[in-house]
This record gives C-alpha cells, sequence and structure tokens, in this order.
C-alpha cells in the first residue's frame, strides 16, 4: 500500500478513511475491498466509462479459464455501456457458444441477457427486449451486492417498455416487482428506480401533478450523478416531456423533446431517437397549419427507418406518426388501414377505443361508459366527460358529469385532455366558467376560446368553405412544389388534383395559385 496520505477536500476525511483501510487490511476483512471493487464498476457503468470498466473489473480477476471468460463477459458489458452494440453482440456470441457445457454458462447467458435487454430496447425490438429483461431477472445466477441493482435496472426497463405500449397491467406489475427487490444495503440506484417506477405509474394513472414532481427529482438527482448513455433518465424525461403536454404548456413539451431528441443523436440511441420524433408528430398535427410541414417530416422519418435497418422493427411507430397527420386530414380509409395492421400494438389499440372509433362503435352507447371503471385519474376524467356528452341524460346530469371530470382535473393538472374535445364540449366548460370561483377553471375555459378560435380560423373565408383536403392542397401550394408533386406527397391522381385546384380557386374567388397563396397567409393556414 501506498505511503501517500489519501487526499480530500473535506477536513478529517483523509486520515479516516486511511484509517478504514488499514484496518481492513489489518482485519484482513476481504468483503470490504470486494464492495469497493463492485462500487467501482457501478460507479464506471452508470457514467458510460465502459473500457474504464473493463479495464477495473478485469484488475479484479486472475488467469484461471472461468476467470478468463469473465473478463470476456465484462468487455461485453464495457462495449454496451459505449454503445458499442455490434461488438457487444459479437462477444456475447463467441462467450455462450464456448461455454455452453460450462458451468460458467448460467453466468453467461445472465450477462447476455442483460446486455441483450437493453440493445434491443435501444433498437426498438420490445418483444425480445422483454424476452431478454425477464430471462435476466430471472436468472437463478446472483451476482453479489450489484444484484438488487441489475435487478432494479431492468424492471425500470421493462417499466419503460410498457409505459411507451400503453400497456397499463404492465406497468402496475412493474410497480409491484421492484417493491419485491432486497436493498439490504439501502442503495441509492435501486430507490432512483422504483421512483422513476411511481413516475410512470402515476402518469399512466392520470395523476400528472405528482408524475412531475417524481419525474423531475429523478432527472435532475441522476444528471448530478452524471448518468448517461443507457443509463440517463430518458424514462423520467419522457415522463416529463408528457406531463407537460398533458398540462397544455405545448412549447415547453417540445423543448423537452428537442433536448432529449438531440442527446439520443449524439448518443446514437435510435429507439429515443424515433419516439422523440413521433412524440412531436402527436402534438404538432392537432393544428392543420403544421401539416404540410408534418407531411415533409414524415418523409424524412421514413427515410430515418430505411436508412437505419438494426431500428426497423420500429415502423410500427411509424405507422402511428402517420394516423396522426391522416386522421388530421380526416382520411379515415388510410387511418383504418394503417390501425388494422398494428393492432398488436397496446398504444394502438388505445387509440383505436378512444379517438378513431366509427361511428357505429359501442362508444356511441352511453351503458358502455357508464360501465366503465372509475379507479384511476385518467378513468374519472375519461368517463365523466363522456357521460356529459350524451345529451339523453338531461341538461342537469350532464353539467354534474362536466363537473366531476374538470374536479379532477384540476386535482391532477389535466388539462391538455378537455382541450382535445369538440367544440360543443369546450363551450360547455366556458359555460361552466361563469358558476366557478377556479383559477384553474378560468384559464382552461380562456385556453378553450383560443382551441376554438384556432379551428374556426382554418374555415373563415368570404364564401363556400373549403374541405379538410382542399385545405391540406392550399398548404401544400404554399411549398413551392409543383402540382405533380404535390399530388405525389398526398396520394392522389394529377386529375384529382386539378379538380381540388379548381374548387380552392373557386371558392377563394382567385384566378392563380399565387392569389391563392396570398389568401392562405392571410387566413393563417400556413
Amino acid at each position: 500500500m501506498s505511503s501517500e496520505p489519501i487526499k480530500s477536500p473535506l477536513p478529517g476525511f483523509s486520515a479516516g478513511a486511511q484509517k478504514l483501510i488499514e484496518s481492513a487490511i489489518e482485519k484482513n476483512d476481504l468483503e470490504f475491498f470486494y464492495k469497493l471493487y463492485l462500487s467501482k464498476m457501478v460507479e464506471l457503468s452508470l457514467t458510460g466509462r465502459g473500457k474504464e470498466f473493463y479495464e477495473h473489473s478485469k484488475s479484479g480477476l486472475g488467469d484461471s479459464p472461468n476467470e478468463l471468460l469473465m473478463a470476456k463477459g465484462f468487455e461485453a458489458i464495457g462495449c454496451l455501456i459505449d454503445i458499442d452494440f455490434n461488438r457487444c453482440i459479437i462477444l456475447l456470441d463467441e462467450l455462450e457458444k464456448t461455454t455452453l457445457n460450462l458451468d460458467i454458462h448460467t453466468w453467461v447467458l445472465q450477462i447476455s441477457d442483460l446486455c441483450r435487454a437493453q440493445i434491443n430496447f435501444h433498437r426498438g425490438n420490445f418483444e425480445l427486449a422483454l424476452k431478454h429483461a425477464y430471462g435476466a431477472i430471472n436468472s437463478p445466477m446472483k451476482s453479489g451486492s450489484l444484484d438488487p441493482i441489475d435487478q432494479g435496472r431492468l424492471i425500470r426497463l421493462v417499466c419503460c417498455i410498457k409505459l411507451i405500449l400503453s400497456d397499463i397491467d404492465g406497468i402496475n406489475q412493474c410497480a409491484q416487482d421492484i417493491e419485491g427487490v432486497a436493498n439490504p444495503d439501502e442503495l441509492s440506484e435501486l430507490s432512483h428506480a422504483k421512483s422513476a417506477i411511481k413516475s410512470m405509474q402515476l402518469l399512466a394513472q392520470g395523476d400528472y401533478k405528482q408524475a412531475y414532481e417524481i419525474a423531475s427529482a429523478i432527472v435532475a438527482i441522476e444528471e448530478e450523478l452524471n448518468r448517461v448513455g443507457i443509463s440517463a433518465p430518458f424514462d423520467c424525461k419522457f415522463v416529463v416531456a408528457r406531463c407537460l403536454f398533458e398540462f397544455s404548456l405545448i412549447s415547453e413539451t417540445l423543448d423537452q423533446l428537442d433536448k432529449l431528441k438531440t442527446q439520443a443523436q449524439k448518443d446514437k440511441l435510435d429507439c429515443i431517437y424515433l419516439l422523440c420524433e413521433v412524440g412531436e408528430f402527436r402534438i404538432l398535427s392537432r393544428n392543420a397549419t403544421n401539416l404540410p410541414n408534418l407531411n415533409t417530416k414524415f418523409e424524412a422519418l421514413q427515410d430515418y427507418l430505411n436508412q437505419n435497418q438494426s431500428v426497423k422493427s420500429m415502423s410500427w411507430l411509424v405507422d402511428v406518426a402517420e394516423i396522426f397527420i391522416k386522421n388530421a386530414n380526416n382520411e379515415v380509409t388510410r387511418v383504418r388501414s394503417l390501425v388494422d395492421r398494428n393492432r398488436n400494438i397496446p398504444y394502438v389499440k388505445l387509440l383505436d377505443k378512444q379517438k378513431y372509433k366509427n361511428k357505429d362503435s359501442e362508444l356511441t352507447d352511453i351503458s358502455y361508459f357508464k360501465k366503465l371503471p372509475e379507479l384511476t385519474s385518467f378513468q374519472i376524467i375519461y368517463k365523466n366527460l363522456n357521460l356529459s356528452k350524451f345529451s339523453s341524460e338531461g341538461s342537469k346530469r350532464q353539467r354534474e358529469y362536466l363537473m366531476t371530470a374538470l374536479a379532477k382535473g384540476e386535482a391532477v393538472g389535466a388539462r391538455e385532455i378537455f382541450l382535445r374535445q369538440d367544440n360543443k364540449t369546450l363551450e360547455s366548460i366556458i359555460n361552466f366558467t361563469s358558476r366557478s370561483n377556479s383559477q384553474w377553471l378560468e384559464s382552461l375555459s380562456r385556453a378553450c376560446m383560443e382551441r376554438i378560435k384556432e379551428r374556426n380560423a382554418l374555415l373563415e373565408f368570404s364564401g363556400e368553405q373549403l374541405t379538410q383536403r382542399e385545405i391540406e392542397v392550399l398548404k401544400y401550394l404554399t411549398s413551392g412544389k409543383s402540382v405533380e408533386e404535390i399530388g405525389k406527397s398526398l396520394h392522389i391522381s394529377k386529375n384529382t388534383m386539378k379538380t381540388h385546384l379548381k374548387n380552392v380557386y373557386r371558392k377563394l374567388k382567385v384566378n392563380d395559385r399565387n392569389e391563392a397563396c396570398k389568401i392562405a397567409k392571410t387566413k393563417l393556414l400556413v
């Protein structure tokens, strides 16, 4: 041991640390040094230092055949930490083959599952990610005091996947599973995982204020601890962004997504990047003036997917982006086609049930809504908000339903769910404000008026109203594209384009494209 004293800016710490080490040596306390060794491994792995992780891991190993194989396993983990996924997979494949008939094979499989769970998540293959995550969690091989951290982060990863897929039961199961992970050493990383999962559960339940507070705290803590790469708190940043959206803070939401997307590009984490992109589509598609730019953005997204074959399993997410666009254009047939081919995705099923429903669906039947549970904040708001639309209940009962939904919305910070409703519901909320002293409701009422104004601005023409498709054609005219290019982007023939143009010019009482574009800009269509 070096005779040089340990250096520390904390008074008395250096002498105390030196004394601890000397005492451990004197007592031959191997567990003390083993915990130091493991703690250093954890810190290196969470701060994105894969090469240092590998070198440090090797320092505690000898030259026996099993220890050399373990070193190869740690090298694979180092590659995972450094986001060198291809090299990591090569090493894992070699290890699994080499150790097939050896006792150490169980350990190798655990390491392999742990790494492959992360890799498949970041490549968007959630099915395989879940398979490997559960394989690692349920492995008969345990890895000492690191095990609670490994389990906690894997359950956290599973919960993130369940959140993306809107699998509410899966999220609740993760919240239950994380409580079953023993934490005798009171490891802070496991506590962070529990809080992150709690924030995701609260978000799924519609308790946006609480979810935002917890997720924001975890982001601040883990960024302060320099958690980067695959260990960065991207799950909690998603929770923060989604809560901001539900608060109807649109600019702040887009800013949060843009920052996360920029970091994901820098780290080459394709799945996070695509999730941010599609999140932007969801937000921007609600305003028809964004549609021309969104169509161009969608073409770029398709190109990105085609050029990155490692994320080809995320094609369903690109379909979701198109669903948002086509629904905004009222292209029912195309929306139905996209929904039908993605019915195995829980999130798409949820969209289909809540938003892209047919007129003759069960959602026009009041008995369907009356049977819905009211166990979570979201369920209470969703059920009562929809019941308030049935005139058959009578105006008094309708107001009571709306009052229940608004009261819960105020308690949890939900705004966007109300602003997404039809104009008639928004007008009911505005009328309701006169009977309330709530500042929150007054703010929501003003937002409702702005949302109605925003929608009506698209159709304020002196004369015959444009159809949704004609509005989209008009917006494309300002892009500078030729008629043939516009038709190709909108998937319509040249003759159909000419018919739309003729109708647009007639309704706007103009003679050419330049005049039509001028009116479009005046009327805030572009």
